[in-house]
């Protein structure tokens, strides 16, 4: 059940940001499409360090796991833990209603290439943290005298999923800075013509 809620808040996430990305003023709307415009004619061109952009992609991340990680030592975390995951899945709805908007199809086909490699290894994990999260938040809480002898348990099952949290940050990481470049380079050429 728990899986379902953080799924469905990432869902309603994408779909407030793709309808927040329709409703933009003229000048945030201009503002963010000549960043984007010289982003793309300077990507192509510009070098940049993997280990930074390694770094940079472990620590964003690496930031969002750890943040909903600890708000599950407590009952008062969960509703933030599910604000993580909708604010992760509004970036995801307005980035792409963005590129589509403005660019059509070579902006949704961007959008895709850049999103979608370490967001197949990144969106199950954050839901998995997030229902992890969510679950010890509501266990810790118990009186029982069953689960005070299987609280030690609970605890190093929960640094388990810390450390299985890291390594899909990771993953992430490596493939955001080696995988996603290579298919961005590809779509470049169709979006500055």
């Amino acid at each position: 059940m728990l899986y379902g809620i953080s799924i469905f808040v990432l869902l309603i996430g994408i779909c407030v940001g793709a309808i927040f990305a329709n409703y933009m003023n003229s000048i945030q709307n201009e503002e963010l499409l000549q960043y984007l415009n010289e982003f793309f004619l300077r990507f192509p061109e510009e070098s940049f360090s993997r280990s930074v952009a390694l770094q940079q992609a472990f620590w964003s991340h690496g930031k969002t796991i750890g943040i909903m990680w600890a708000l599950g030592l407590g009952l008062i975390g969960i509703p933030f833990v599910l604000l993580a995951v909708f604010i992760k899945g509004f970036s995801y709805g307005f980035t792409s209603a963005f590129l589509f908007i403005h660019y059509g199809w070579n902006g949704f086909t961007f959008s895709i290439v850049s999103c979608l490699p370490q967001s197949i290894v990144l969106i199950p994990g954050i839901v998995f943290i997030s229902a992890a999260s969510i679950n010890f938040a509501l266990s810790n809480y118990k009186s029982n005298p069953k689960y005070l002898k299987e609280r030690k348990g609970k605890w190093i099952e929960y640094g388990l999923v810390l450390l299985i949290g890291l390594l899909i940050v990771l993953l992430t990481g490596v493939i955001e800075t080696f995988i996603s470049p290579l298919f961005m380079e590809m779509i470049m050429p169709k979006m500055i013509g």
